[in-house]
């Protein structure tokens, strides 16, 4: 019984949100991410590179906001969550964000083993997820990143701003700091400068020069590439820090051997096949909203089409089915029984050529037939013996042949027109309405003896008649 209660507790705790001042101040419960892995700072460093992009001040981080975001991470991590944990304006208020006024805040998180940078941005890339980048009325941020027993990182974001207050306005009593706290940042510092577009040299190659307060992910969003492209063509890994003053060779469209990647914002819409079938390859910043978009299609239409769900992160490289196929397969004809391989013999009646090896009661299940109706056919008992190509007589039902069914016969038109036939007039004459007596009918009348012997009668009833009349008035 106590099993099973603490079972039960282990569970409610995964569903229920715990207070905020619990979220603020409860101690790390699982490791955080190592820095080689994607860090808390990472995280914020692209928000504000997107933001600053769109002309948007950078976000400040906020000292309450990363505790509240570390703790929203490893919470979600130790219980493997895949939902947000209640109101996030309500925890990073009850964390004491605002000094008790009127609080908005966003969070985004993503889950996932080995992500890189861009990955997540690919995740959060959507209207909802980019708030902390479009929405100018945000002034403060907080990130936080933990990994699960079972491998998967959480990562968190969080952003917010005090009603009725400007940016810079209000200062919390958490302070604010260059890096979150969990993790050590001892590169490039989060000073977020425009990159400014390198020229390309007498060979035409661009060269970058690392700047104060640039990033991987910085660089990559400014030169519309991906921090892959940077890794691959200056031979280096993201998990190392950049150098002021470091020369990154930036491939184009011109370089041999580069395929520049799709536009940011847009989709290149991939054409038919030969069989009419469409598929898209998902590339950095695509969502299922801007390439339903692209397509002219809706996004349920492509859940359906990939077996996927609305709320599963699409991946780079991922193939999305757009439009099926557009040619129906032929039918597979049905295999013929081996009653109906069968040739009628010259009797027309049916037998089956015994081959080395096959017995009565073999040959019977061959053909679905009894096997004592096999040997009463031929003549035959249990203790037969079979000899190869001996012809074994099968009273089976022939096959069904399908024999066209002849159409009605199809008049045919002859040279000679036929004169047209007078439909009769009756005319307005007493003679006209006297009843006709057929042919057949008069040859009734002298046929039948009983009728003609009644005819007799009344013709001499009514001379009889007329003569007494005649009679009567002498």
């Amino acid at each position: 019984m106590i099993i099973r209660c603490l079972l039960f507790l282990a569970l409610l705790a995964g569903y229920l949100s715990p207070p905020a001042s619990v979220l603020a101040n409860q101690a790390p419960a699982v490791k955080s991410a190592p820095s080689a892995e994607v860090t808390a700072f990472d995280l914020i460093l692209a928000m504000n590179q997107l933001r600053t992009s769109l002309g948007h001040p950078a976000l400040v981080e906020d000292g309450i906001l990363n505790a509240v975001a570390q703790s929203t991470a490893e919470i979600m991590a130790a219980n493997q969550m895949s939902s947000h944990i209640g109101n996030v304006s309500g925890r990073v208020s009850g964390a004491g964000y605002g000094g008790g006024a009127k609080v908005w805040a966003t969070e985004n998180f993503a889950v996932g083993s080995d992500y890189a940078i861009d990955e997540i941005m690919v995740v959060w890339a959507d209207e909802a997820h980019m708030l902390p980048a479009t929405n100018g009325n945000y002034c403060n941020v907080g990130a936080g990143v933990a990994k699960s027993s079972n491998g998967l990182t959480y990562y968190v974001l969080q952003a917010a701003y005090v009603s009725g207050k400007s940016c810079g306005d209000y200062t919390s009593s958490g302070g604010s700091s260059g890096s979150p706290p969990s993790v050590a940042n001892p590169g490039v510092p989060q000073i977020i400068i425009p990159v400014k577009i390198a020229t390309p040299d007498a060979d035409g190659k661009i060269y970058h020069v690392v700047e104060a307060g640039q990033s991987f992910w910085a660089i990559a969003i400014a030169y519309k590439i991906t921090i892959k492209d940077i890794e691959t063509w200056n031979n280096i890994s993201q998990n190392t820090k950049l150098q002021i003053g470091q020369k990154l060779f930036i491939p184009g469209k011109n370089t041999e051997g580069y395929a520049t990647p799709t536009p940011v914002g847009m989709i290149q819409v991939s054409t038919p096949d030969a069989d009419g079938k469409v598929v898209h390859t998902v590339q950095s910043y695509q969502t299922l909203t801007t390439i339903a978009q692209a397509y002219g299609t809706k996004v349920e239409t492509i859940l359906s089409l990939n077996g996927i769900q609305v709320e599963w992160p699409l991946q780079i490289g991922q193939k999305l089915i757009i439009t099926p196929s557009a040619v129906t397969p032929s039918p597979t004809p049905r295999p013929l029984t081996p009653i109906e391989k069968l040739t009628p013999a010259s009797d027309g009646k049916y037998y089956h050529a015994v081959k080395s090896g096959e017995s009565l009661s073999w040959i019977a299940g061959l053909y679905g037939v009894a096997l004592t109706d096999l040997m009463t056919w031929n003549g035959l008992n249990t203790s037969s013996i079979l000899m190869p190509e001996q012809k074994l007589l099968l009273q089976v039902t022939p096959p069904a042949t399908v024999t066209p069914t002849p159409g009605p016969p199809t008049a045919t038109a002859t040279a000679t027109v036929a004169p047209p036939t007078p439909t009769a007039t009756l005319a307005p004459t007493q003679a006209s309405l006297q009843p006709t007596v057929t042919t057949a009918a008069a040859s009734s009348i002298v046929t039948n003896p009983v009728v003609w012997f009644l005819s007799l009668g009344l013709a001499a009833g009514g001379l009889f008649l007329v003569a007494f009349i005649y009679r009567k008035k002498q």
